[in-house]
């Protein structure tokens, strides 16, 4: 099987719209084959981390901070292990806003700090302003929470090491898809309503010529022999967007949202291009 839900790598960050909680859905229905996984939108990165080692790996993140984090992981979890644990000695909001007004040059320290301030923001959001500047308050707890272990940072890090890892835009990154590769797809989602924030997670926004753009990018991937799935939400710009593929719906539950009110089961979509 090329997917394995009990895979010892676990997501390093607690990522809105992470698919940790949905694997054992999402899974059954991505092809029982294939020769090479592609992901365009690598977030927190539970699909890929569910994935067979075995198995050629293209992963995609934009966003800079991840994608450093992925890299340091990578190359040095060691350095960036020892660098939470004295994070997590100093832990207080002093040092949690302290830490969010800097701009550390160096890798391993702008991927502790992206870590830390996912684990100790509030409720575990990861959100930018259009700056591209962190802007999450501190989470007021009482202690500070578990940021890592170094089992799981070799973990991750061997996945990355027998991947390859780029930071690119996605149509670049579904070009590249062909016969035999299976592409899964987790744009920031089409927002539900127009308060939503699904797209605030890069500061540059995901809008619908974006969601349009993706999904030229997908038929010209299955044009080629790809299969693809994608994940949205299921506003109506979506249904309708992907009418002509197979749409699925997924139960999926909302625990990172800054309004306690608006977390809880909802619906989303799984579309089948090809598979």
């Amino acid at each position: 099987m090329p997917f394995d839900i009990r895979s010892r790598a676990r997501p390093v960050l607690k990522w809105a719209g992470g698919k940790s909680a949905l694997l054992e859905q999402l899974l059954p229905l991505f092809p029982v084959r294939f020769d090479r996984y592609i992901e365009p939108f690598l977030g927190g990165a539970a699909v890929f981390l569910s994935l067979n080692p075995s198995l050629p790996a293209v992963v995609n993140e934009l966003n800079p901070e991840l994608f450093n984090l992925y890299c340091v992981i990578r190359d040095q979890p060691l350095e960036l292990s020892q660098l939470l644990r004295q994070h997590t000695q100093q832990y207080s909001k002093d040092f949690y806003y302290q830490l969010r007004s800097e701009a550390p040059a160096d890798p391993i320290e702008r991927a502790a700090r992206t870590v830390f301030l996912n684990k100790t923001g509030f409720n575990g959001l990861y959100r930018q302003n259009q700056r591209g500047l962190f802007n999450v308050p501190f989470g007021h707890r009482k202690k500070c929470p578990s940021l890592c272990t170094l089992e799981n940072l070799h973990s991750v890090g061997e996945r990355f090491s027998a991947a390859q890892l780029l930071n690119s835009d996605f149509e670049s990154v579904l070009a590249q898809a062909g016969k035999g590769d299976f592409v899964y797809c987790d744009p920031p989602y089409e927002p539900l309503s127009a308060t939503s924030s699904f797209n605030s997670y890069t500061g540059r926004g995901f809008g619908r010529a974006e969601q349009q753009r993706l999904l030229n990018a997908c038929i010209s991937a299955v044009e080629r022999g790809a299969s693809v799935a994608v994940s949205n939400s299921t506003a109506p710009f979506v249904i309708e967007l992907y009418s002509e593929w197979d749409i699925r719906k997924i139960k999926a539950r909302r625990a990172i949202n800054s309004v306690a009110q608006k977390r809880g089961e909802i619906e989303e979509v799984l579309v089948l291009m090809n598979v």
